[in-house]
């Protein structure tokens, strides 16, 4: 709702999505490979992460083979580090679904992983935290890549609200598809997850959080993970 009203400052973007960036990150080096190795043990774990991040890239290339809905993705993920949106000339490149179907598959990990933690008994905070700055950035970034289109304005709240509610379903599918399994399948579980979401960090937040870098955005990052760390302990 807010990116229908107004932009937020570049450099404001910019450290909003770092600092979100930096909160997963230290959900994913203390919450979630730590829970993984103690589930899984070390062999597991280093298999999950693993293929997650394949699992990830592969479906990223998938989505990126046509040159419209890429620049498309990108324009959303530019948008939300406060960077200048590069559109793609097809008309039917802007309608949204392009972006939409990159905002789930972004977010399915992050979602997957917080219901995982819940299916452990434990809540991770700094994940959640991560989660919500994370979504309300991109959710901004997408919402004013549509906007720049022929879109309605009610079009992005309603698109954004099903994404929501998607990811929801998401979080609730991780927490009970592997509610009392063996400690082994939820360990490697929670380490693919985590390295999906360092894909996703890596993909479609870093580089353009840091695209012009500096010192603002490189101590939101830090600022972010020590956030998470304090969340996590």
């Amino acid at each position: 709702m807010a990116a229908l009203a107004f932009r937020l400052p570049a450099r404001l973007a910019a450290m909003l999505t770092a600092f979100g960036g930096g909160i997963l990150m230290s959900a994913v080096a203390l919450e979630l490979v730590p829970q993984a190795d103690a589930e899984a043990g070390p062999v597991l774990a280093t298999a999950g992460l693993i293929g997650g991040m394949v699992v990830f890239v592969s479906i990223d290339a998938w989505l990126g083979r046509d040159e419209d809905v890429r620049m498309m993705r990108e324009a959303g993920q530019a948008a939300a580090a406060g960077r200048p949106m590069s559109m793609p000339t097809s008309p039917d490149a802007v309608r949204g679904e392009s972006l939409a179907a990159g905002l789930f598959v972004d977010g399915v990990p992050e979602s997957l992983a917080l219901g995982l933690t819940v299916a452990t008994g434990e809540v991770g905070f700094a994940l959640l935290a991560g989660i919500l700055v994370g979504n309300v950035v991109e959710s901004y970034g997408a919402t004013q890549a549509i906007l720049s289109g022929e879109r309605s304005r009610r079009f992005p709240v309603v698109l954004m609200t099903v994404i929501g509610a998607a990811l929801a379903g998401s979080t609730v599918l991780g927490g009970s598809l592997l509610a009392g399994a063996s400690a082994d399948m939820v360990g490697t579980a929670q380490a693919f997850a985590a390295g999906a979401v360092l894909a996703v960090l890596t993909i479609t937040i870093i580089p353009h959080a840091f695209d012009e870098v500096n010192r603002a955005v490189a101590a939101a990052t830090v600022l972010g993970f020590v956030a998470g760390y304090l969340l996590s302990t």
